[in-house]
Formats: structure tokens, sequence, C-alpha cells
């Protein structure tokens, strides 16, 4: 799908450079794309972007890093199956692409092809995103969660999804989480 970055789909079993990308400090993948933040807070992506999940306003495939439309100042990146989240210096987050989880945050099932602020998160620390679900950890330790609540990830007591980010029961503390297939 193009998830490497390097202008083909020829599948590759050696290291190889993304070019363009220079001042990279993070980088984020998932199964179908990659996200790279540089140091001067934009965003950059390449791969599949059949729910939008690139951010730069579309849906077409890229084989090579495109810029996220009109982000700037972002801190931390994360990437699940089809969607996009991004921490902003301000510690608000935004995200894109796939939303038929409620994985954006917005509080609507609609695909975001475009940066869209999740709702209601500021004082964020740090970011993860699983398959269909999204989690933020906040400066205060507790935790955040939205999308799909299979197995119970979002940690809320229940299996009902959340289409806003809602409370994890009983953490506090924290300063990181990371996001699987089932378990968060």
């Amino acid at each position: 799908s193009g998830q490497l970055g390097v202008g083909t789909t020829a599948q590759r079993t050696w290291a190889v450079q993304v070019p363009g990308l220079s001042s990279v400090v993070a980088v984020a993948a998932s199964d179908y794309h990659s996200v790279a933040l540089r140091g001067d807070g934009t965003v950059w992506s390449w791969g599949s972007n059949y729910a939008g999940q690139l951010g730069d306003g579309t849906t077409t495939k890229r084989l090579l890093p495109v810029q996220v439309a009109g982000l700037t100042g972002v801190v931390a990146i994360a990437a699940g199956m089809s969607h996009t989240l991004a921490l902003k210096n301000d510690g608000t987050v935004v995200a894109w692409g796939a939303n038929d989880f409620r994985q954006l945050g917005d509080g609507t099932s609609t695909q975001r092809t475009t940066p869209t602020a999740v709702s209601g998160l500021t004082g964020v620390r740090s970011i993860a995103a699983g398959p269909s679900f999204s989690m933020a950890v906040l400066t205060d330790g507790t935790v955040r969660a939205w999308g799909t609540n299979s197995y119970g990830v979002l940690g809320n007591g229940t299996e009902m999804g959340q289409a806003l980010p809602a409370p994890v029961i009983g953490l506090s503390g924290v300063t990181q989480v990371a996001c699987g297939t089932a378990t968060a």
C-alpha cells in the first residue's frame, strides 16, 4: 500500500530511507500507513488512505510522504488501523481518518480526511491509538478513552463504545498508555 514511503509498492527486505524527510523526531505506523513528526511540529504521512488516514484532504494512496493539511505545533503522533492522532503543544488532540467506531472522538461517526479536534480534551500528556479506539493520558495522570469497546478495552466497566473521550475507571498516576488489538 506504499507504507514504506519510497515511491513504490515493492516489498523491501532491507532498510530504505524515506526520501524527502529530515529532522524526524517520532514515527508511528499501522498496518497500511505510516506517519512522521518533524522537529518543526509538522506531520507527514504516506501509504493507504482509503479512509483519509493520511490527513491530506483526500482518500488517495500516497507512495511518498505528504504533509498533513494545516497541522502545526504537534509534539506526538499515534496511528490506528485507519485513523491517526496528533497531540498539539497546547495539550489538545486532533484526529483524522476512519470514524466508523467513533475512534476520532468528535461525537460523530463521520470519516475525516483532515484533522478535527477530539471533543473536550485539554491538558493531554500522551496519546495512543488502537485498531478502532484511542486513548489519552492527561497531565493529572488520569486516562480518557473512546471508540470501539470490544472486550472492554476502554476500561469504563462496560462493552459499550464511546463517541467522546470518557474516563478509564480506577487509573491514576499514569504517564503513558499503549493500545493493542483487543487490549489497552
